[in-house]
């Protein structure tokens, strides 16, 4: 039973493979400057923020996934195989065992390049800084934010225990992702083992794994800040932690900007 536990992981890595195609991460910058664009991204004082953890998403899609995620589970041992073999950045060829037809494969493909994050409510996230270290302070859902700091003279962030190490500037360069924007930002990770990939995923009922992600960019379409913090611990198996809270909030008004 343990291994059905874990199969959101991998269909995340599925998702991922897929829409690899459809973004381009490079070292691009807002500035060229951690530290002062993260002053520019998050404004001190009190935000009021979009919790994005809302997905919208066409019955047909709901239905098409449905299946998908049943044949997954099926054939699991085949689709692992399916996963390794295919290239980076493609999707899993086409064969019946996927539980779809060919023509519903297609279908599905383009709907996951489709999906939407969405608003479900609002929250007010007070944000200062003390001896170039950012803190934090919110409650209700996003009451976790009180856990995290980020340290701009070390270009690091903390979370509780975990140090999450500067991962990657980030830089997508169309829309075709769930906050229909592009846009730019930084990375910070916390990864227990490291480069954790598809075969690691072999054996899902002794999987353990700790992952935490601070992710802090800015939207082209609107000029707003995008920050996602994830958390995510398995121990054999089981999830113990499973969390991620998505925001959007306008960012610190400049003269001249873009």
């Amino acid at each position: 039973m343990k291994r059905f536990v874990t199969y959101s992981i991998l269909f995340i890595f599925f998702l991922t493979s897929c829409g690899n195609s459809q973004t381009t991460i490079d070292k691009t910058a807002l500035s060229g400057n951690i530290s002062t664009d993260l002053e520019v991204l998050l404004p001190k004082g009190k935000v009021k923020v979009d919790i994005i953890d809302g997905v919208r998403q066409s019955q047909r899609q709901a239905e098409l996934t449905k299946k998908f995620e049943a044949s997954v589970k099926k054939n699991y041992d085949w689709f692992m195989e399916q996963l390794k073999a295919a290239p980076e950045g493609e999707p899993v060829p086409y064969n019946e065992k996927l539980g779809l037809t060919k023509d519903e494969y297609s279908e599905f493909l383009g709907l996951m390049k489709n999906i939407e994050l969405v608003s479900t409510g609002q929250e007010e996230v007070f944000i200062e800084i003390k001896n170039d270290i950012i803190h934090f302070k919110s409650n209700n859902k996003l009451s976790d934010f009180d856990s995290l700091t980020i340290d701009i003279k070390n270009n690091a962030a903390h979370f509780g225990k975990f140090k999450l190490a500067f991962a990657d500037s980030i830089n997508i360069t169309n829309d075709q992702n769930g906050l229909k924007s592009k846009w730019k930002g930084y990375k910070w990770k916390f990864e227990e083992p490291t480069n954790l990939d598809v075969s690691d995923l072999n054996d899902l009922a002794n999987l353990n794994m700790k992952q935490y992600t601070l992710t802090i960019g800015q939207l082209k379409k609107n000029g707003k800040t995008y920050m996602s913090l994830k958390g995510r611990e398995i121990v054999d198996g089981e999830k113990t932690v499973e969390f991620e809270l998505p925001v959007i909030f306008e960012p610190k008004k400049m003269n001249n900007s873009k």
